[in-house]
């Protein structure tokens, strides 16, 4: 089953919730940190800045986990798998608008506009899925809960 067949990962993709990224960060230690997203062609986009700290870190070792989840029970929890492929743009990235309006809304235009007075470059980081699961916590539990 591809996941956006998949109901409860499609309402998922389909949100502004933020994905948590894992990855191997400072010290050979796991990683996580909140970011905006988007999901297209089979596909996790994260644009960030090339001074960013994932960037470094996915450049030598590209394995990522993430989830992205609801807030509220009952709980919908999509959990990824995959590798990130970082690939640098000059100027903005062009979907970054597309992915800061989906999570800001109404106050896009204004962050947009600072923004494009500052960008010189950005990092898009691409995430295939190799495996992914969901959890609903109706008919999908964790292991723990079964």
């Amino acid at each position: 089953m591809r996941l956006e067949d998949d109901p409860v990962a499609r309402e998922l993709i389909e949100s502004a919730n933020l994905m948590r990224l894992a990855y191997v960060g400072p010290h050979d230690q796991p990683y996580v940190v909140p970011v905006w997203w988007r999901y297209a062609g089979g596909e996790f986009v994260v644009v960030t800045g090339p001074r960013a700290d994932k960037v470094r870190r996915l450049a030598r070792r590209p394995k990522v986990a993430f989830t992205i989840d609801t807030s509220a029970p009952p709980y919908h929890v999509l959990l990824v798998e995959g590798d990130a492929v970082l690939e640098e743009t000059d100027g903005m990235a062009p979907e970054y608008p597309e992915i800061v309006t989906r999570f800001l809304g109404p106050l896009a235009d204004a962050y947009l506009a600072r923004m494009r007075e500052r960008v010189q470059r950005q990092v898009r980081i691409r995430i295939r899925p190799r495996s992914w699961r969901v959890l609903d916590f109706t008919t999908r539990f964790p292991k723990s809960l079964r």
